[in-house]
């Protein structure tokens, strides 16, 4: 198994990679390519969380406690609608992360166990893209893909490390092939990873718009009925008589229909012409 100083070389070298392949290579903007060569770096060591203790853990507990928040701000900013409750929540987070959070992930797994497998590495990124808050998808999975390939790389590295050379012969530790699994030995451990891996895949696919969000269309649902309800309301039904007030008073008429009534010394005239004639 590689040592902790190996396993954040190789993931610092891949986050290198991933910056200069993102800015260079795919146009994102170099802080953007830096951010995912950091989030690379991070992913490396997320595997070991669920080490038995020690130094390592502590130090990879303390900087996942500190990214964490950072790469939620956005999101905390527009669910609490103010920088000074995201910023508390984020401390808060941070706390929670950094002295519950490696305790409670030894308590519930064992070293080697699901943390150390491919749905893990599916649900860090997962968690990564629907965290980070952005109007382009693009940054989005950037920063996803740089955690997803930080936490390959470790896994990577442990089973090179599981492969004794002696000469020209090869030679398998007990350790081969307990970090690139899909499935582990305990089944409730099975059972809440894809569980868990389910859901944010679930909620991955609504975000890029590849599945349509089952809330989203029961509200339109809703509104469409609303909508329909009210164009019925407005609309007089089949044999309504308009019924007027008799109570009211009577509308004028217009100025062309009402009929001429000659004023008194037109009407002398005509009776002065009829005479004549």
């Amino acid at each position: 198994m590689a040592g902790y100083r190996e396993h954040i070389s190789v993931s610092g070298l891949c986050g290198v990679a991933v910056g200069a392949a993102a800015t260079m290579g795919l146009g994102f903007t170099p802080v953007q390519a830096a951010l995912a060569g950091v989030l690379t770096w991070v992913g490396g060591m997320l595997p070991d969380l669920d080490a038995d203790g020690g130094r390592p853990v502590r130090e990879i507990s303390a900087l996942v406690g500190a990214v964490v928040p950072m790469i939620v701000i956005r999101r905390l900013v527009r669910l609490f609608g103010s920088v000074d409750a995201a910023i508390l929540v984020a401390v808060i987070l941070y706390a929670i992360i950094r002295y519950g959070g490696a305790t409670m992930i030894r308590r519930l797994s064992v070293h080697r166990g699901m943390f150390h497998s491919i749905p893990a590495l599916l649900i860090s990124a997962e968690l990564v893209y629907l965290g980070y808050l952005s109007e382009d998808k693009t940054v989005k999975l950037l920063m996803a893909s740089g955690v997803a390939v930080g936490f390959l790389s470790h896994l990577i590295l442990d089973e090179l490390y599981s492969v004794q050379w002696s000469g020209t012969r090869i030679k398998l530790k007990r350790s081969a092939g307990s970090a690139m699994k899909v499935f582990g030995k305990a089944a409730h451990a099975n059972i809440g990873c894809f569980g868990f891996l389910g859901l944010l895949t679930w909620l991955t696919l609504i975000d890029t718009g590849l599945i349509v969000d089952p809330y989203d269309r029961l509200r339109t649902k809703h509104i469409h009925a609303d909508r329909m309800q009210a164009d019925e309301e407005l609309t007089p039904k089949t044999g309504d008589i308009f019924q007027p007030d008799p109570q009211a008073p009577p509308e004028p008429l217009p100025p062309e229909t009402i009929p001429h009534q000659p004023i008194p010394h037109e009407r002398v005239a005509e009776e002065e012409r009829d005479m004549l004639y």
